[in-house]
C-alpha cells in the first residue's frame, strides 16, 4: 500500500513540483501555453471569479487524460482543492525569473530536491541497457534512474525498457514528471509499489521478469538488500543499487 505522506507542505509542494512541470511542458511545446501565455491571456478572458489555484486545478485535470501519474489527484493522494491563490500567484510571479529550458538531469534533480527526494545517486554505476531489455526502478527514487538511462542510452523509452516502482506520493509525482520531461505517451510505466509490498510472492512486479532492478542502496536510505531479497525475489536479473 502507497506509503502516507500527506502532512506539512504537501499541497503547496505539490503545486510547486506540477507548475514547474506544465510551464517546462509549455515551453518545450509539447503543451498549449497557458501559464508562459504572455498576461496569461487567454485565462484573463475567461476566468470570471475563479483564482490562481483554479487554473491550476483546471490544467491538471486536462494532463490527468493522458497522465494520471503526476496530475490526478486520486492517483497521488494529495489534494489541491483548498491550495491559497497565493501560492500560485507567487509562482506565477516568479516565471520571468526561471529557466524553462535547463538541461533535464539538472531539471529533475531540482525537481527531486523540491520533492524531499535523494538526488546523490551513483548513475554512473548503472550498466548499458540493450533496447530489448526490461528495468525495474525500485521505489525510493521516483524515476531518476530510468531517466539517467533513457537520456544516456540510445534506443531506450520509459513505455518499453522501463517499470518505476513509488512508495510515496513525493516518488509517484517526480515519475510522472520524468515521464512528461521525456515525452511519454501516458504513464503506464509508474506503479504505486512500496518495497513492503514486494515482500508478497504474488506481487504482480515479482511475476514479470526484469533483465535490470535498480534502486537506492540502504545506507542511502533505500529499504531492499540484494542477497536477501532482490536475490530471491527477481531471478536472473542483474541488481544494481546506487
Amino acid at each position: 500500500m502507497l506509503a502516507e505522506q500527506r502532512a506539512g507542505k504537501a499541497p503547496e509542494t505539490y503545486a510547486a513540483a506540477l507548475l514547474a512541470a506544465l510551464a517546462r511542458d509549455e515551453a518545450a511545446g509539447r503543451r498549449t501555453a497557458r501559464l508562459t501565455e504572455p498576461g496569461q491571456a487567454t485565462w484573463q478572458r475567461f476566468r470570471g471569479r475563479l483564482g490562481s489555484a483554479d487554473l491550476l486545478r483546471l490544467l491538471a485535470e486536462d494532463g490527468a487524460v493522458l497522465h494520471p501519474v503526476p496530475f490526478s489527484e486520486a492517483q497521488i493522494g494529495v489534494r489541491l482543492d483548498e491550495l491559497d491563490d497565493a501560492v500560485v500567484d507567487a509562482w506565477l510571479a516568479s516565471l520571468a525569473s526561471r529557466n524553462l529550458q535547463r538541461p533535464a538531469a539538472e531539471y529533475i534533480e531540482a525537481q527531486a530536491q523540491l520533492l524531499g527526494l535523494p538526488t546523490k545517486l551513483a548513475r554512473s554505476e548503472l550498466l548499458q541497457v540493450k533496447s530489448h531489455q526490461k528495468i525495474l526502478e525500485l521505489p525510493g527514487t521516483g524515476g531518476q534512474l530510468c531517466h539517467h538511462l533513457v537520456t544516456t542510452q540510445a534506443g531506450l523509452t520509459l513505455q518499453v525498457n522501463c517499470t518505476i516502482a513509488c512508495g510515496t506520493w513525493a516518488e509517484l509525482v517526480l515519475a510522472g514528471i520524468v515521464g512528461l520531461d521525456l515525452a511519454a505517451p501516458n504513464s503506464a510505466f509508474v506503479t504505486a509499489t512500496t518495497a513492503e509490498d514486494l515482500a508478497s510472492d504474488q506481487h504482480p512486479l515479482r511475476q514479470q521478469r526484469f533483465d535490470f532492478v535498480v534502486g537506492l542502496r540502504p545506507e542511502k536510505g533505500g529499504k531492499l538488500q540484494v542477497a536477501e531479497q532482490l536475490a530471491l525475489w527477481f531471478h536472473g536479473a542483474k541488481w544494481i543499487l546506487v
